[in-house]
């Protein structure tokens, strides 16, 4: 369930390496499920500064499949691709790339906000209470403007929006006037060369999840959202390496219903080595959910009662714990070919509390909570991510990529039980993730 996989993750680099060894997110999926230790490319997301790293590639995605996705049957499960580019113009002399201009473009990535939305809203109509679907995002588009100083310091602007209005489109754009849902992001970032051996990042933004009701103003209060995140590289030579702590913290309002705090911090390290890369990182977070008129139906669908505009308590979930991730990369046997290895463990302590003492109870006559994802009795409980699905929030990842010139890469995130299977045995994944950027 999309829900669950939020909680589990969102409680949860070489700056000189990475203009030769940027990738993708197979990349990041395979090598530890996290690039906040080290510099990639999928940072553009997180600190739209970054782009001005990546200048003149395209990126893309063929789409990701996990074994939660697969259907019964042998069916093909089509994947959700996404691509785009960024391009740089330079300002200065021949002889200097800074100062600069660069934009960027990016169609059909799904933001990792749209986890946080219901798959069913109850909406009030003249005819009665109406169950209706909420659509599927459908413009999904990331912009970014940018530019630099001449010594080299970055700076830029992204926006992501991603919406649909009047229709359905996991049922073939069925049309219904009641079906909407919106995301919408606004960030600033800057990347500071403050010596030679120190860089900082810093990045910021504001956003609103908006669904169920589309006649809502856009500047309605109670439903925007903030973040801000930062983190500084720190040069080690005695490892040929780089320091590197972080720090996040973020306020998301998903629609009415939901109300969503997470802060962490951590110290991670990078190094490169002969032919390769290696970096460990460790976290500490602490993530507060606040809910109200979210339920789950039979089916396991997650439904929220925008109908009831007066609830009698609200559902509240704590999180609080720590991670640690590592992810390693070498070339083997050519200079073209190289190899991925990574993991991620999640340690945290759960508390769901039930806001409302007369609602739904478990056998024993405990009260329900709406917690992890799903209903659950009130309680704590210990926690880790799963252990190996083939998404992000799984505890370990392997895959390889090919190196075409220093212009194309392509990564391939692997089955983590590939190695295990019964090759004549069908319906398992063998791949559930390929990425790709072209340099020119």
């Amino acid at each position: 369930m999309r829900f669950a996989d939020t909680k589990i993750l969102a409680a949860a680099a070489l700056l000189g390496f990475s203009t030769v060894a940027f990738a993708t997110d197979a990349r990041i999926g395979a090598m530890g499920k996290t690039a906040k230790f080290i510099m990639d490319d999928v940072s553009i997301f997180d600190n739209p500064a970054n782009i001005g790293i990546y200048p003149n590639y395209l990126i893309g995605e063929l789409g990701t499949i996990d074994e939660n996705a697969l259907v019964a049957g042998g069916r093909n499960v089509d994947p959700s691709p996404w691509f785009g580019g960024i391009f740089s113009l330079p300002l200065g002399g021949e002889d200097s790339r800074d100062p600069r201009i660069t934009i960027g473009g990016v169609f059909n990535r799904t933001d990792s906000w749209a986890s946080l939305l219901p798959d069913k809203v109850i909406l009030p109509t003249s005819q009665g209470d109406s169950l209706v679907p909420l659509p599927e995002l459908t413009t999904n588009f990331d912009g970014f403007l940018g530019g630099s100083t001449p010594s080299g310091n970055l700076y830029a602007a992204h926006i992501y929006v991603g919406m649909q209005d009047g229709a359905i489109p996991q049922q073939n754009y069925e049309t219904n006037s009641l079906a909407f849902a919106s995301i919408v992001k606004f960030d600033l970032g800057v990347n500071w060369q403050v010596n030679e051996d120190v860089d900082l990042e810093v990045s910021a933004g504001l956003g609103r999840v908006a669904y169920g009701e589309s006649d809502k103003d856009f500047f309605d209060a109670g439903e925007f959202s903030w973040w801000g995140k930062g983190r500084l590289f720190s040069t080690i030579e005695q490892i040929n390496g780089e320091l590197v702590p972080e720090v996040e913290a973020s306020y998301i309002q998903a629609g009415d219903g939901m109300e969503d705090l997470n802060v962490g911090a951590g110290m991670g390290v990078n190094m490169a080595m002969d032919r390769g890369f290696f970096w460990l990182g460790l976290e500490g977070f602490y993530h507060n959910t606040s809910t109200e008129g979210f339920s789950v139906a039979d089916d396991g669908s997650v439904v929220y009662n925008a109908a009831n505009g007066s609830y009698p308590g609200t559902d509240v979930v704590t999180t609080t714990g720590g991670v640690l991730s590592f992810g390693i990369e070498r070339n083997v046997f050519w200079d073209w070919f190289v190899v991925r290895v990574g993991g991620r463990k999640v340690i945290a302590y759960v508390d769901c509390q039930d806001g409302d003492e007369y609602g739904g109870k478990d056998a024993n006559g405990k009260d329900m909570a709406f917690c992890q994802g799903s209903m659950k009795s009130e309680g704590n409980f210990w926690m880790t991510n799963p252990t190996g699905d083939g998404t992000l929030s799984d505890q370990i990842g392997w895959g390889w990529g090919i190196n075409v010139e220093e212009k194309l890469k392509i990564d391939v995130v692997m089955a983590e039980d590939f190695l295990y299977r019964n090759p004549f045995q069908g319906g398992r994944l063998w791949i559930s993730r390929v990425s790709a950027t072209y340099s020119f």
